[in-house]
This record gives C-alpha cells, sequence and structure tokens, in this order.
C-alpha cells in the first residue's frame, strides 16, 4: 500500500474481518501456546451525542456473521478532526472496556493504529498495521497479574460478507 495516499481510518476499518493469531508466551523463549480464529465485525454506530469531527465504530466478536454469532466488544470514538484538521497526520480514538478509559491513535504517515487497555490488573496494546486495501498486520501484548503474558501476532483479512455466507451455509 502506498504511503503517500491518505487513509479515512473508519472507512478503512468499517466491514467484516476474519483475525487470525498465533499465541506465544511473552518472554523467555516465546513458547507456543496456541492458535485462535475470530470473525471482528466493525461497523459505524449513530450516537445521540452529535460532535463536528467525530464518528463512532461498534466493535463485535464472535464465530460467524449472525448476529446471535456476536458479542460486543466497544464502541470507539474517532476524532478526525475538522476540514483544517482533515491534514492531521494522526486520529485520537477513545472507548471504554470494563468501565475503564481507553485510548488509541491511528497514524497516518505508518498506517498504523496503537490501541492501549489499560485496565484494573491488566494491560494490553494492540497494533494493526494497514498492510493493503484488505488485509492487517496484528500484534497483541497482553500482561495479567493472573495470567501468562503473551504476545499476540498475526492478520486480519476483509471478508467478502456474502462469499463467507453462502460458504458457511453450504457446510450445513
Amino acid at each position: 500500500m502506498s504511503h503517500a495516499r491518505s487513509v479515512d481510518p473508519c472507512e478503512y476499518l468499517t466491514g467484516a474481518w476474519k483475525r487470525n493469531l498465533e499465541w506465544r508466551q511473552f518472554g523467555g523463549n516465546f513458547k507456543r501456546l496456541r492458535g485462535t480464529n475470530a470473525i471482528v465485525v466493525i461497523e459505524e454506530y449513530i450516537s445521540s451525542v452529535k460532535e463536528d469531527g467525530t464518528r463512532y465504530l461498534k466493535w463485535s466478536f464472535g464465530r460467524g456473521l449472525k448476529p446471535s454469532d456476536l458479542r460486543f466488544g466497544y464502541v470507539m470514538k474517532f476524532n478526525t478532526g475538522d476540514a483544517e484538521s482533515k491534514k492531521s497526520e494522526s486520529t485520537a480514538i477513545e472507548w471504554q472496556y470494563c468501565g475503564h478509559r481507553c485510548s488509541g491513535v491511528f497514524q497516518q504517515n505508518t498506517k498504523v493504529f496503537v490501541l492501549n487497555f489499560h485496565l484494573k490488573t491488566s494491560t494490553v496494546v494492540i497494533t494493526y498495521r494497514i498492510l493493503d486495501k484488505n488485509k492487517m498486520a496484528v500484534c497483541i501484548v497482553e500482561v495479567d497479574g493472573r495470567h501468562t503474558p503473551t504476545v499476540q501476532m498475526g492478520n486480519m483479512y476483509r471478508l467478502d460478507t456474502n462469499m463467507y455466507t453462502d460458504a458457511a451455509h453450504s457446510g450445513d
């Protein structure tokens, strides 16, 4: 993907994605723990709070595209700015997760999203790097006092929802 071209972070993220991750122990010899696959659906969310230069995206996670297969994750607020600040190299992102305020940023020059979840007993940092119009690299570092700290790495691929739904039904 050309880094000279500007990307609208909300337009880019909107859609259905398949996320494949390999989990490794964070530290030591980075022992492999497991692999996971998930569906991530990101859609425009209409907030009752209207602010110029602000957009909201709802994130849901699950095993399939049917609403019954998805679990709500969070709603992110993207501070896209007004026409003057559209030339900005970054977009601020904020949301709440488990009652904690979280923050992130999209860097236009590197086409990277960095999302920070600072919770009561854990810290999670997620990096999404846009590779092309339908693929992102993902790296998640999760440190929690009760579990083995992990680094999760993999890719997210944009789904053609019509093809995915047809393939899922042919397996019935």
